[in-house]
């Protein structure tokens, strides 16, 4: 059977047959990503709790935290930049619940553009809240409504430079005003643009699939760290399988 891998979701109002109604959406990318490299998308709409949150992690083999707007910087103890757009509170208390679960039940997680930032708070980090003020251009941002592109570098010897080239720079899909600021606890950074920012972290724990990437890659070509994902949620499986196939002496050893 295919990994079930968990995709958060925004919550906002769409077009429903003519009329406006709040909605659970997620761009396509996301599903087709998962889905065509052998993965089973399922979406994880924002408003749960803690608990709901632990026992939904609980049965997934896999995580997908999407991209989207900003965090709110008072969860990681910071004052509100003027370019900040905090708009989510929903969204931002059940992703914050869902990475951290993911990170205590040992969960492979995959985090996109927000949901990298999402990880590395989780873990006690913090953000740059805007970008331009840092590198004094807007290449990160992108056209206002499609993503742009600029290079990134990964460095080698880590996981994701396992998944990617490692050592030289390569072209990826971008559109963020924010980024990673203070490394999250069990984190390392293992990526930047050629200004400095950092473009990928990933856990320190050896065999550990917890990865985040500032750029798009369900916007680009390469499949690869979705391959990976599926890859680490297939192992995950396989361990949760056997452990519940133990007695329940053994199956806490």
């Amino acid at each position: 059977m295919a990994p079930t891998i968990g995709i958060t979701t925004y919550h906002t109002n769409a077009n429903w047959r003519g009329w406006s109604e709040e909605g659970a959406l997620l761009p396509w990318t996301y599903v087709k990503s998962i889905r065509n490299n052998g993965g089973r998308p399922v979406l994880l709409p924002p408003g749960g709790d803690v608990s709901e949150a632990e026992a939904t992690v609980a049965v997934l083999d896999g995580i997908v935290i999407a991209g989207g707007g900003d965090i709110n910087p008072a969860i990681y103890g910071a004052i509100k930049h003027e370019k900040t757009d905090v708009n989510a509170p929903d969204r931002d208390s059940w992703e914050l619940a869902v990475a951290e679960a993911a990170v205590r039940q040992g969960v492979p997680l995959l985090g996109i553009c927000r949901g990298h930032q999402m990880l590395n708070v989780a873990c006690g980090g913090t953000l740059h809240q805007h970008v331009p003020d840092l590198v004094g251009h807007e290449q990160h941002s992108g056209p206002s409504h499609g993503f742009g592109k600029h290079k990134v570098r990964v460095t080698a010897g880590t996981i994701v430079s396992s998944i990617l080239p490692g050592g030289e720079f390569f072209e990826v899909p971008t559109h963020h005003h924010q980024a990673v600021e203070m490394i999250g606890t069990g984190l390392t950074a293992v990526a930047w643009a050629d200004d400095g920012i950092v473009e990928a972290i990933e856990s320190t724990t050896p065999g550990e699939f917890l990865v985040g990437v500032q750029w798009h890659p369900e916007q680009g070509e390469d499949p690869r760290l979705f391959r990976a994902l599926i890859a680490a949620a297939e192992m995950h499986y396989a361990d949760r399988t056997v452990e519940a196939s133990l007695p329940p002496l053994l199956a806490g050893a």
